[in-house]
């Protein structure tokens, strides 16, 4: 018995060097790892709010002059999918789909999920070189040069904005959004 206790104190005495040492400062935080991060919370956010919310409520819309549930994500695609385009400088996959129209929760988790599919390359590929590099976006005479991370930011922005609304819609069905459950 004897010896079990002295391996156990050797094991204690050889930790507490190691227990000692300071932690190791963390990177420094660049405006582009910073976006990065910001779009990972709202994906995750609103992937898991299409997921939670039970699919009766899906049409449920708090007063008569607000979108429903399913609207809000109709939405919240559409712009993310335009803004993505104007990033990647494709044609907007998500043009004239009409996505406020769906009203099925199986097919709306699909939309956004696939929404952020489209995305993530975009935010992948953005470097604190190419945040800064100009795009034209909209349609003439309405052009405009906008940098990359603008258009990235205000995806993250717009997602957020409707994120709250969400969270709204969850909580008077009873519902913990996730950003609150984790």
């Amino acid at each position: 018995m004897t010896i079990v206790k002295s391996v156990a104190v050797l094991t204690i005495l050889a930790a507490i060097p190691l227990a000692a040492q300071a932690p190791q400062p963390r990177p420094p935080q660049t405006f582009t790892t910073y976006l990065q991060g910001q779009y990972a919370n709202i994906k995750s956010n609103l992937i898991g709010s299409a997921e939670k919310m039970p699919a009766e409520h899906f049409s449920f819309r708090p007063s008569p002059d607000v979108r429903t549930y399913g609207e809000l994500f109709g939405h919240t695609m559409e712009a993310q999918y335009s803004y993505c385009a104007n990033v990647k400088g494709g044609q907007n996959p998500g043009a004239g789909k009409a996505f406020e129209k769906v009203t099925d929760k199986a097919t709306i988790v699909q939309l956004v999920k696939d929404a952020f599919a489209y995305c993530d390359a975009a935010f992948a590929a953005l470097t604190d070189a190419t945040a800064t590099e100009m795009i034209t976006v909209g349609v003439a005479p309405n052009q405009r040069q906008v940098s990359r991370a603008n258009q990235l930011t205000q995806l993250v922005v717009h997602g957020n904005e409707h994120y709250g609304n969400i969270v709204t819609y969850m909580r008077i069905k009873g519902i913990v959004p996730p950003s609150s459950a984790q």
